[in-house]
């Protein structure tokens, strides 16, 4: 099983267009993407700006997978110019 977590700083002019298409980015995910266990958006409580992508993966493959598909790679780089920066990608794995 691989973890992931994608943590962008979003721009407060661009909040609601980077929430429409995460919200496209998570269903369509959820709905097609083989391997997928979780794929969810959430916002930190404290910095309303900062939001977190939680994914699990069946493995590595799965995810590779995810990353060429058409959906990603057509709704990721919409949301560049939203960020006050590169996103920050954590890879995980389960120990316990």
């Amino acid at each position: 099983m691989v973890k992931v977590t994608a943590s962008n700083n979003v721009k407060a002019e661009c909040v609601e267009e980077y929430l429409a298409i995460s919200k496209e980015l998570v269903e369509r995910t959820n709905a097609d993407d083989a391997g997928c266990i979780k794929y969810e958006l959430c916002r930190d409580v404290n910095d309303p700006l900062h939001f977190v992508m939680l994914e699990e993966w069946e493995d590595q493959a799965s995810l590779d997978a995810h990353m060429k598909s058409a959906h990603f790679t057509t709704l990721i780089p919409k949301t560049g110019g939203m960020t006050a920066g590169p996103p920050t990608l954590t890879l995980l794995e389960k120990v316990f």
